[in-house]
């Protein structure tokens, strides 16, 4: 599969939701190549000031030093919320950001990489930046492996129904069962 193929998948979801698709960027120090934003304006509550936030989903592609063993998927989403934090200022998109990352792997995807998704998602500290779901893509074995947070009354549905249509073409592994 290519990346094409699969903005061929996300694109529609995520445009049905309300998204607006932006081009990427790339930094140099820390190391991070961001190939596409998604972006979708969400309305938490009536007081303007606080009620403005945003819901973005970004496709990277896995920096070299950044590994899911050891320390996690934690650098990254660290970089990736610098660089949303710059792209998309609180003035301009509300003071809180509904995060939901594709993350392009060349490393095979196993059964345990679900828990450590998670593992990166509940330890998580971003200050504006939620991330709501992580996934782990690797396009040539067409593998996936992801971990997603609920949101109360469902504002950010993307992490949900990427999840939903990634499925549909990528293979999971499921663990073991212990009898």
């Amino acid at each position: 599969m290519t990346e094409d193929d699969l903005f061929e998948i996300a694109d529609p979801v995520l445009r049905g939701l309300g998204s607006s698709p932006e081009v990427g960027e790339e930094f140099r120090s820390p190391e991070l190549d961001v190939l596409h934003y998604f972006r979708r304006r969400v309305r938490l509550h009536p007081v303007p000031v606080l009620g403005r936030a945003s819901s973005v989903v970004a496709v990277v592609r896995q920096p070299g030093d950044v590994h899911l063993e050891g320390a996690g998927y934690g650098p990254l989403l660290k970089r990736l919320a610098m660089a949303i934090n710059g792209r998309f200022p609180p003035w301009s998109s509300g003071l809180t950001v509904g995060l939901s990352a594709l993350v392009l792997t060349t490393e095979p995807i196993g059964p345990e990489d679900d828990a450590g998704l998670l593992r990166a998602l509940e330890s998580a500290r971003l200050g504006r930046v939620v991330p709501l779901g992580l996934f782990r893509l690797d396009l040539d074995r067409e593998a996936l492996a992801f971990a997603l947070r609920r949101t109360p009354d469902d504002l950010f549905p993307e992490p949900e129904a990427l999840a939903d249509a990634l499925a549909e073409r990528f293979r999971r592994f499921v663990q073991n069962l212990e009898m």
